[in-house]
């Protein structure tokens, strides 16, 4: 009966580790799918939005003018440069592919260009923030599920169970540390805790929405007519 109650125990305890294994095979998978999707909201999106912005600089030629736009913008400095703090081009030529103004006059060209730019940057901020939401709302849930598993299982319990292995068994998990405080000062359990991924702000931040064009319209051509004294007098091609 001894031996019954035993055998019972085992088999008890290793659905238990199998389930904590199959748990963390299938959380690691959706950790690493939204770090791929963070990643990809930072090279495609956020690379539209600082785009947009060196694309704005150069129409507004001085720090200045271009700062006093990122103010009624709303909009932080440093989007321009990407994660690795490498500056993007800022050669016309490669900034307006495919962009350009149109208009009878070259104020109106130049400033049909601004506008533009302007609802492009609008558009890539809306994707943004919605991307940023739904990012955010996975990182939650991912979090949730990871410390309830931790909460409803003995981590203590299962590392216990696991040092009972054979050899053979043992170099099947090799993956796992099975022998007890393999690392100083850490706790036994701790070595089947499952690390959350980095929370979304930690690689993006968090832009608020910039004003609609239509309202926006009245300070940036005021911005703008300061600016294309420097463009009228300028010879060289441009977009506009």
């Amino acid at each position: 009966m001894e031996d019954f109650i035993n055998a019972f125990a085992h088999e008890v305890k290793l659905e238990i580790a199998n389930r904590y294994f199959g748990f963390r095979t299938g959380i690691e998978g959706e950790i690493q799918d939204y770090l791929a999707r963070l990643h990809d909201v930072d090279g495609q999106i956020a690379a539209g939005i600082r785009l947009d912005l060196l694309r704005m600089r150069f129409l507004l030629h001085q720090e200045r003018l271009f700062q006093a736009f990122l103010s009624f913008a709303g909009l932080p400095e440093g989007l321009t440069e990407d994660q690795s703090g490498r500056q993007l081009s800022s050669r016309p030529g490669e900034l307006f592919a495919e962009m350009k103004g149109e208009g009878l006059t070259r104020w109106r060209r130049y400033r049909d260009l601004a506008f533009r730019v302007y609802l492009s940057l609008v558009d890539n901020i809306t994707a943004y923030r919605q991307a940023y939401l739904d990012l955010g709302k996975e990182y939650q849930e991912i979090c949730t599920r990871i410390n309830d598993f931790h909460r409803n299982n003995d981590l203590t319990g299962i590392l216990s169970f696991l040092q009972t292995f054979d050899t053979a068994t043992a170099e099947r998990l090799k993956f796992l540390h099975t022998e007890p405080y393999h690392r100083p000062g850490i706790h036994p359990d701790q070595e089947l805790r499952i690390a959350p991924p980095c929370p979304v702000e930690s690689l993006l931040p968090d832009l608020a929405a910039v004003p609609p064009l239509k309202q926006a319209k009245k300070p940036l051509t005021a911005l703008l007519e300061a600016a294309f004294a420097f463009h009228r007098d300028c010879r060289q091609a441009g977009p506009f």
